[in-house]
């Protein structure tokens, strides 16, 4: 399993993701893999991954094979998964789609409307066909989102600047972790702007969970005192 996230701020849209992979039956005993790459560029745009990566991987790695892996704004990357429900398509012909594995994606990126830069957040299912589905005013999450969306509901504020979207992105992530075997491993996370994308370091994304480690302290110190 999962939990990948993407959060509106003022001046980014953060897109951001764990790094566990989940082998065997979640009702029962599974194995952990934490090395799992969940976090792409695409283009412009920011990308997250979740449920069957394999699947995943291999739409990436068709995108880079047909040369649609630079999409220079958020409509291009969508048109591109139009093209990414053919393949699939053509790859699980024969099977139910309800016994197809399912590959979701988290898209965030730019849209340019009379001179101004749009910032907008897409879910795209495989189980359907990659149709965008187009986030409002909250967080978008896909993959293990209970406590997240708990926790987003608690904090985000749209007038939030990129930096600290950054760190409630590592702090929902990590604090579902600490409840959730299914998410874990190390945080990455990427700041979506209408310049383009950059990731962040381990070194920043560390930085980031210390602050919040310090924060949570306080906040246990108001209970207790």
């Amino acid at each position: 399993m999962t939990l990948a996230v993407a959060i509106k701020a003022v001046d980014a849209i953060v897109v951001a993701a764990d790094s566990r992979g989940t082998i065997g039956d979640p009702r029962g005993l599974t194995a952990v893999n934490d090395t799992q790459r969940k976090l792409f560029q695409f283009g412009n745009c920011g990308l997250a991954i979740a449920g069957a990566s394999e699947m995943a991987l291999a739409i990436i790695d068709e995108f880079g094979r047909q040369g649609l892996n630079q999409p220079q704004d958020v409509d291009a990357a969508v048109a591109a998964f139009a093209q990414a429900a053919i393949w699939s398509d053509n790859w699980y012909r024969g099977i139910p789609t309800a016994q197809r594995p399912g590959a979701l994606f988290i898209l965030g990126g730019y849209r340019t409307v009379g001179g101004q830069s749009v910032p907008l957040v897409f879910l795209l299912n495989s189980n359907t066909a990659f149709a965008p589905q187009l986030a409002n005013a909250y967080p978008m999450m896909a993959g293990v989102p209970q406590y997240a969306v708990y926790l987003s509901h608690r904090y985000y504020d749209p007038s939030m600047s990129g930096d600290n979207a950054a760190a409630l992105a590592e702090y929902v992530i990590s604090e579902t972790a600490s409840q959730d075997p299914k998410v874990g491993g190390p945080v990455k996370i990427a700041k979506v702007t209408p310049q383009g994308y950059q990731e962040l370091t381990d070194a920043q994304v560390k930085a980031l969970q210390r602050r919040n480690q310090t924060l949570n302290k306080k906040l246990k110190t108001f209970f207790t005192k």
